[in-house]
């Protein structure tokens, strides 16, 4: 995926490695000595990347090379790539446990071309993919993925009849190494904002229910405001999000919240509150009846959500005493739950937005005069823990929680 994208800002390791050291001891002459390079060598790395961002990185005096305010950028989101890679490093390594120091020296030797190769066959699931997908030939391609398997003294790769694909240790070090890259990437954005220009990507995910009206609704609002900012929007299931989040190539998951969630090295925070309804289309039977019993509930057809999703665990509540209503078809597509009530005489569980957002596209639902017994769905965000959102990520977190509000207190 980085490969195929050459906007983001993902340098050469050497020339952030020889900023960092210079960063760290103010000289650029200390840093070539740290670095075993000439200082020329130092001093042109410095210049190239102070080149791509267009911004002076250094300040250069007779007492030595410091920080400017937008080093300061680079230098701080270099060292969290840096501890990225070594902590990735370890991380592989539980049968044959490794110092810090030996996994930052291996580290050192680790080359982008190598992080692409092993991030494109983890994104693509085989070599093959990987070098159709990100146009490098498979010669080139085998030659960095292979050569990073040697460097790290580990295992990457496994054999499938698909093809070569990342084995656990290879999908691990790669969701380490996105994340790592990803932190250059905000480095330049931040340094865009710090220059007075919003602009750079926002990876969304959205649940296939709540997630996807909630998250439509609001850029609807927010593009107008940013047009700068490119926003890449994947709606799927939970399970799959989360794994998206956790190895960066998601930035936020929309939707109904677990609470708590169901790992600790990912928090929520909830935007709002949204009561289920039972949705019908106007042409069910129940819907002329003043007062909806259980039994009427549980004598009708239902379309239910997959079994990990919240609402299929309130359904199930609600019919927790006696038999389950029939079902042949459990979906977590919303357009398709639309179509289906609004043409049978079907019914669902939605919150009461989702059948707000029908009823502003179609108008062919109604809710079911039937009090739910249920705690309201909790709507928001899942975010990875310890993270530093940039000010792009921050602004657009800021107008999530003012749309929420303005939207759910209707």
């Amino acid at each position: 995926m980085i490969a195929r994208e050459p906007k983001i800002f993902f340098p050469s390791l050497t020339q952030l490695r020889a900023f960092s050291e210079a960063a760290r001891l103010d000289s650029i002459s200390r840093a070539s000595e740290e670095l075993r390079r000439s200082q020329s060598a130092v001093t042109q790395a410095i210049q190239n990347l102070e080149v791509e961002l267009n911004v002076s990185l250094l300040a250069r005096t007779s007492t030595g090379s410091y920080l400017t305010d937008m080093g300061r950028i680079l230098h701080r989101r270099a060292a969290a790539c840096f501890s990225r890679m070594d902590i990735g490093l370890q991380d592989i390594s539980d049968d044959d446990p490794i110092s810090l120091a030996r996994a930052s020296a291996v580290a050192r030797r680790i080359t982008k071309s190598q992080i692409l190769a092993l991030i494109a066959v983890n994104e693509h699931g085989s070599f093959a993919q990987a070098a159709r997908h990100v146009q490098v030939s498979l010669t080139s391609l085998h030659r960095s993925a292979r050569s990073l398997e040697h460097q790290v003294g580990r295992k990457l790769f496994k054999n499938t009849a698909q093809g070569a694909t990342t084995n656990e240790a290879g999908a691990k070090l790669s969701n380490h190494l996105l994340l790592a890259i990803r932190e250059l990437e905000w480095a330049e954005e931040e340094i865009r904002a710090q220059k007075g220009v919003l602009r750079g990507r926002l990876l969304v995910g959205s649940l296939m229910l709540a997630g996807s009206y909630f998250i439509s609704l609001e850029l609807v609002h927010f593009i107008p405001k940013y047009p700068e900012v490119k926003i890449n929007l994947v709606n799927g299931t939970y399970d799959v999000l989360l794994t998206k989040l956790r190895s960066g190539t998601m930035d936020f998951l929309l939707g109904i919240l677990k609470n708590p969630p169901p790992i600790d090295d990912v928090t929520e925070e909830i935007l709002g509150y949204d009561p289920y309804v039972i949705a019908v289309g106007r042409q069910h039977p129940l819907t002329s009846k003043k007062k909806v019993t259980l039994e009427d509930l549980r004598a009708s057809e239902w379309l239910l959500p997959q079994t990990s999703a919240h609402r299929r665990g309130a359904f199930d509540r609600l019919f927790k005493s006696g038999s389950l209503p029939r079902y042949n078809i459990e979906t977590h597509s919303l357009p398709t739950i639309f179509v289906m009530l609004a043409s049978g005489d079907r019914m669902a569980l939605l919150t009461q937005s989702e059948l707000a957002f029908e009823q502003r596209l179609g108008n062919q639902l109604v809710a079911l005069n039937y009090k739910i017994d249920e705690p309201p769905a909790a709507l928001g965000v899942t975010c990875r823990k310890n993270w530093e959102p940039t000010r792009l990520q921050r602004t657009f977190l800021d107008f999530l929680r003012e749309q929420a509000k303005a939207r759910l207190a209707q």
